[in-house]
């Protein structure tokens, strides 16, 4: 796990996109400016950190989030709250 000035990283989850060196990542950080855990969404190519918003497809995003889980990269409180929150949007419809 990386540790920088800026940040430690905590947990990750991994997608390498089929066909390139590019992956997307999902990252929990611990910000040490503000000494909290952050929640990082990026696209890493050719082992570095792209300077650009990171655009997937659903796809993409359930694999990477399912990854996330996996790797403990989301508290359980937060899993919580997702889960309670996409209930409550179904049960509307």
């Amino acid at each position: 796990m990386r540790d920088t000035d800026y940040a430690k990283e905590l947990a990750t989850a991994i997608v390498p996109v089929e066909g390139t060196e590019s992956e997307l990542r999902l990252e929990r950080l611990r910000i040490k400016e503000f000494d909290r855990d952050e929640i990082r969404w990026s696209w890493w190519t050719g082992g570095r950190l792209a300077p650009r918003p990171l655009d997937l497809t659903e796809t993409q995003l359930l694999e990477l989030m399912r990854r996330g889980i996996e790797q403990q990269v989301f508290s359980t409180d937060f899993l919580v709250g997702l889960k309670n929150r996409i209930a409550a949007h179904l049960d509307a419809k």
